[in-house]
């Protein structure tokens, strides 16, 4: 067998990895599309399966770090294989479910599967490929996972209506089981950032002190603000800006499209910059500057509809632009053989800020101020800056 080239492999672990993301995304909104058919043909309740996705993201958020020290310990490709594996079957039992309490138990043990794709994600692209090539990863890493959030709606629509909603979700468990045999037939072809952490474990209370060290504490934080930031776009941009201009929800519907859209091609050129710059930290903090600027001004509703449209496709780019200098910055800041534990840590702030602002955000519509959905969106975005200027004070020397 003619051996595979270091070029082959690294694409090979980044298509697979790409690929596994992809589906850890596009279970996030396998249920949401088939609320009206469960609430009909069940008799759920739109609380009651509201009840179901918080249930389903609490998982992941009580259970990502103990995971992310298990991708330490035992290796990012077999707790991969199995979060796939389980994902997929809980998806599956969720569409032979019967009652709510069926449906809850299926979507809990979803969102524990769901904890093992950051950790085990970052761990094997970190091992797999030259470091020099970290921001193309991360890039296409983020890129495939925003196309499962993408598809995730239309398809499952689909789906449901050719075949109801029970075949739907049938088959989109499915593909975590096949995505779970890919991964395993990589497996030669994956490196494992945790095999330092096996030949030279650092122990509980070292690994524990890297993760409430500063520079961890502060990627949390980053990840509680951006997340708390881009909710306010994602659930209520369409009703606010129906009650800022004046405009039909469809069109303000349209608005937000864009911004999701111009996020996915933001990717890309994200990691292709962050690679050619070396100043991950800049580049950040000029996206956020940017970002706030546009979402302050669409908050003030004094702009036209095409200033609107510019507005969100340059937030939305934007956002999706940081992406790739975000987690080359927290790779670097991960000991060698910890970067489960760091991606475990620091992205449960993403699931904090997800989790706690739609109240927020719900609060001030129902108040009818919905410029200060853009108005707050914005804030958060300012601080996410300041989360990012303490690193560049200490390589300047500045904070010891």
């Amino acid at each position: 067998m003619t051996p595979i080239s270091a070029p082959q492999r690294e694409a090979t672990a980044i298509g697979v990895i790409g690929a596994a993301h992809f589906v850890s995304h596009f279970y996030h909104l396998v249920l949401p599309p088939l609320f009206l058919l469960i609430h009909e043909e069940l008799g759920i309740s739109y609380a009651q399966l509201g009840v179901v996705m918080t249930t389903y993201f609490f998982a992941t958020l009580v259970t990502q770090v103990p995971i992310g020290l298990l991708v330490d310990s035992i290796g990012a490709k077999l707790v991969l294989t199995l979060g796939l594996v389980l994902h997929g079957g809980a998806v599956i039992a969720a569409g032979m479910a019967p009652s709510f309490e069926m449906l809850l138990v299926a979507f809990f043990v979803g969102g524990v599967a769901n904890s093992v794709f950051h950790p085990a994600d970052f761990s094997i692209l970190s091992a797999s490929v030259d470091e020099a090539r970290h921001g193309r990863a991360f890039a296409i890493h983020t890129f495939t996972g925003s196309i499962g959030y993408a598809l995730a709606p239309l398809t499952m629509a689909g789906l449901a209506y050719e075949f109801g909603w029970q075949t739907a979700l049938i088959i989109a468990g499915s593909l975590g089981l096949i995505c779970s045999v890919i991964v395993t037939f990589a497996w030669p072809v994956l490196s494992d950032d945790a095999s330092t952490s096996r030949d030279n474990p650092p122990g509980e209370k070292t690994t524990w002190r890297f993760m409430l060290s500063r520079p961890m504490l502060l990627f949390f934080f980053f990840y509680v603000v951006t997340s708390a930031s881009g909710t306010g776009m994602t659930n209520f941009a369409p009703v606010a800006l129906t009650a800022i201009y004046g405009i039909e929800i469809s069109l303000a519907t349209k608005i937000l499209t864009v911004f999701l859209i111009a996020a996915i091609l933001g990717s890309l050129p994200g990691g292709w910059a962050a690679e050619k710059t070396n100043r991950e930290n800049l580049l950040i903090i000029i996206s956020f500057l940017i970002m706030a600027i546009c979402l302050a001004v669409i908050g003030t509703g004094v702009i036209g509809l095409w200033a609107v449209f510019s507005g969100m496709a340059l937030a939305g780019f934007l956002r999706g632009f940081y992406n790739a200098s975000r987690d080359i910055l927290v790779r670097q800041a991960a000991p060698q053989g910890r970067v489960g534990a760091a991606f475990g840590f620091v992205t449960l702030g993403y699931t904090i800020g997800q989790g706690c602002m739609p109240v927020v955000y719900g609060w001030f519509m129902d108040q009818g101020l919905g410029k200060a959905v853009f108005l707050i969106a914005a804030a958060f975005a300012i601080l996410a800056i300041f989360t990012v200027l303490f690193p560049i004070r200490n390589r300047l020397g500045v904070n010891h």
